[in-house]
């Protein structure tokens, strides 16, 4: 409840606490009113009823809101006591007794204006503190059992900014007030009658703010005092994470609020929180963010992509920085296969910030080499550098008719790499895609059956990547030289439909140092080819040859460069 309603409880619980009156109202009474009864509240809850004559009687009793009256007890003496099990607020309760005498009844009728009497018991205070940059509210509930909420106060003098309902509800998230500024909160309960306790002590929340010297690596923390915590605050402590890392405590101190700390050199951004430690309660103060001055350092620096050429002759380096950082030198470092890494080259940014820088003196197709960009800061204090990107190196597997290419996972994104296996035939040069995924393996199913095949895999950056600039690169381009597998027929029939041409059959052959030819029985050529795709009709410048069995002679350059030769007879049928 907020706004006007809320100024209203607050205005009426106070009016409430001016006096009260426990006199007997005047009622008109009923007909048939013979018994004298008078009724006066002794306590909260509590109303002392009175009349003339002990003999047994019968008592009731009707509350506001009632239409008829309920029994609440019986007695011979003169007095009884009524104890209201529920509270009763500034409201008229009616009582009734009956007596029969001598076969007679007669009644008495009373109402009485029953009003709380007790002060309402006040909150305490638990803690206030900042929990995802919110302010938040918890308190002790009152000790009294019949408390309807509890009224948020804030500022000296106190005003009512919200109300909470229900005893037990303690706790309150003050959104509507930033954390990055000091503000006074104060708790008030009050009960189902209206009736307002006092308020507690004020109790705020901590601002830290943060400062440094140009080109210091020492921080200024500020902050100011935690009131009115339970048992005290004991100390204060000072967490920070540097460039996005883990949390650590930097500063400690029992009784001031101010604390210098150092943090690294390489730390280009900086958020920091204060937390006052007492004996049962924390309170922490807003997440304060602290950005050392580009004049220093780069606002950011890091590397985009390392990318090889087709021909493996070349590696491409690309990298971003601020182009406001007035650097003139960004030194680029190589290291190959794990080893160390030294400076390899220079370049500088262009207008919008990119680093470009080529590198020539490598070796992709038998090594990894891994690359970063270093500059130092504006202070001269320190040399800034990227994190690393590889090359990706291929490794190529037959098996059967299927080809396994596997590489290393390039580690220079964040977020998820998403990898493509490329593919083409050296005859006719036209890629196609594998396969795609997160793995670095993929099955190129068949590729053993097609010649010299070649590979190349193309990285993509994830879209969970930290800078998010959809970036691809690929890795130079690998060729896999698939063994020729020969077969050759022991007879074949000229004159015939079908096998009546004889020659080796291949998955594929080099055409390079290829030569077939055919002998008969003396030792005489029949039939000589240079060209795979030539086989023997069983004839000799047009004459068909005989029957019977002739040697044959296959010469040819293996895919791995090796001269094979093979041998053998065949049957010639007619």
């Amino acid at each position: 409840m907020k706004g006007t309603l809320l100024k209203y409880y607050l205005t009426t619980v106070l009016l409430a606490v001016g006096g009260l009156c426990n006199a007997v109202q005047a009622f008109a009474p009923p007909a048939g009113d013979t018994i004298p009864l008078q009724a006066t509240q002794t306590a909260t809850r509590t109303v002392e009823l009175t009349w003339d004559a002990a003999v047994e009687t019968h008592i009731s009793r009707r509350y506001p809101g009632e239409s008829v009256e309920t029994e609440i007890g019986v007695t011979t003496g003169t007095t009884f006591t009524d104890h209201h099990a529920r509270a009763v607020c500034d409201d008229t309760v009616h009582y009734s007794i009956s007596q029969t005498v001598a076969g007679i009844e007669n009644n008495g009728y009373v109402a009485v204006n029953v009003l709380d009497m007790d002060a309402t018991s006040a909150a305490e205070w638990g803690v206030v503190t900042v929990e995802n940059q919110s302010i938040e509210l918890d308190w002790v509930a009152s000790a009294d059992s019949d408390i309807m909420g509890y009224m948020i106060c804030e500022g000296m003098p106190s005003m009512v900014i919200d109300t909470v309902f229900g005893r037990e509800n303690t706790h309150y998230s003050a959104t509507q007030y930033s954390c990055s500024e000091a503000f006074q909160f104060r708790i008030c309960a009050f009960d189902t009658c209206r009736q307002a306790s006092a308020l507690t002590d004020n109790c705020n929340n901590i601002v830290l703010t943060l400062s440094s010297a140009p080109c210091s690596r020492t921080v200024n923390a500020v902050w100011n005092s935690y009131v009115n915590m339970p048992g005290g605050v004991q100390r204060y402590e000072v967490w920070i994470s540097e460039n996005g890392g883990e949390f650590r405590l930097a500063a400690t101190t029992t009784d001031a609020v101010s604390a210098n700390f150092d943090v690294a050199e390489s730390t280009m951004s900086l958020v920091a929180y204060v937390k006052a430690v007492g004996t049962a309660y924390e309170s922490k103060s807003n997440r304060q963010e602290y950005t050392f001055s580009t004049a220093e350092r780069p606002a950011y620096l890091y590397l985009r992509k390392v990318t090889c050429s087709d021909a493996g002759d070349r590696v491409t380096v690309i990298g971003q920085t601020d182009p406001s950082f007035a650097a003139g030198d960004y030194k680029v470092y190589r290291s190959e296969d794990g080893g160390a890494a030294s400076v390899v080259g220079h370049c500088q940014s262009d207008a919008q910030g990119m680093l470009r820088w080529e590198d020539y003196s490598v070796r992709p197709k038998e090594h990894v080499y891994t690359y970063c960009f270093g500059v130092e800061d504006g202070c001269g204090l320190n040399e800034i550098k990227t994190q690393k990107g590889s090359t990706l190196l291929l490794e190529l597997e037959s098996s059967g008719d299927d080809v396994a290419v596997q590489w290393n996972a390039y580690e220079g994104w964040s977020g998820t790499t998403v990898y493509e296996l490329m593919a083409c035939n050296a005859d006719d040069g036209i890629w196609t895609s594998v396969g795609a995924g997160i793995g670095q393996e993929i099955l190129d199913a068949g590729g053993a059956t097609t010649g010299t095949r070649r590979y190349k895999v193309v990285a993509t950056e994830g879209y969970n990547s930290q800078y998010m600039l959809d970036d691809s690169l690929q890795s130079a381009v690998f060729e896999m030289k698939q063994l020729s597998t020969v077969w050759m027929a022991n007879a074949f029939m000229p004159d015939e439909s079908s096998n009546n041409r004889f020659g080796p059959k291949f998955n594929y052959m080099d055409a390079e140092g290829y030569l077939f030819a055919i002998y008969n029985r003396y030792g005489v050529l029949i039939f000589s080819t240079s060209n795979p795709d030539d086989e023997w009709d069983g004839r000799l410048n047009g004459v068909a040859q005989p029957a019977g069995a002739y040697v044959y002679a296959l010469r040819f350059r293996q895919s791995d460069g090796t001269i094979q030769e093979m041998k053998g007879t065949v049957t010639l049928i007619r």
